[in-house]
């Protein structure tokens, strides 16, 4: 530091800065090459990933795989059941539904259906966490679509969810 000092104090300050900044720039100069060339390699490494990757990816999905999925899917017939799973488990962390709705739709040619259950409970912001990642953790073939929550004036809270049932279509 002593001799730093005494230097500054010899050239004065500005040549002293001057020769720092050149002394940083010849660094730089050797080191970006080097981190250039690194980042070039890297570059071609995930290039060449992305081109294997496109080559095995299918260009679409064959109808053996729409019928597999609609194999694993549970059957229509269970469509009361699981709802009626769903509702129960909302009571149970004691989330009251005052207001539920339904909507089922199929495609027969696909042989997929799904029955739409929107929601609306009120509670604490834990239990409906609990419910919805439960719900789910339960039902394999069941889907969160929406969630929307409102904290009201009272500090309760408000909460609508729109669940979709993925299923067999009836036969």
């Amino acid at each position: 530091m002593k001799r730093w000092s005494t230097l500054v104090r010899r050239i004065g300050w500005p040549a002293a800065l001057a020769a720092s900044l050149t002394g940083a720039a010849i660094v730089g100069a050797l080191w970006l090459p080097r981190e250039q060339a690194t980042l070039d390699a890297q570059r071609l490494a995930l290039t060449a990933r992305r081109a294997a990757l496109m080559t095995h990816r299918p260009a679409a999905l064959a109808s053996d795989d729409g019928v597999a999925l609609a194999a694993s899917l549970p059957p229509d017939g269970e469509r009361q059941a699981r709802t009626a799973a769903l509702l129960a488990l909302a009571t149970e962390l004691g989330l009251p539904w005052p207001r539920s709705e339904f909507r089922y739709q199929a495609d027969r040619e696909l042989g997929l259906a799904q029955y739409r259950v929107a929601m609306q409970l009120s509670g604490r912001y834990g239990a409906v966490r609990d419910f919805v990642a439960e719900a789910l953790r339960r039902d394999p073939a069941l889907a969160l679509d929406s969630l929307r929550l409102r904290r009201e004036a009272n500090g309760q809270l408000k909460a609508e969810l729109a669940w979709v049932l993925h299923m067999q279509a009836a036969k």
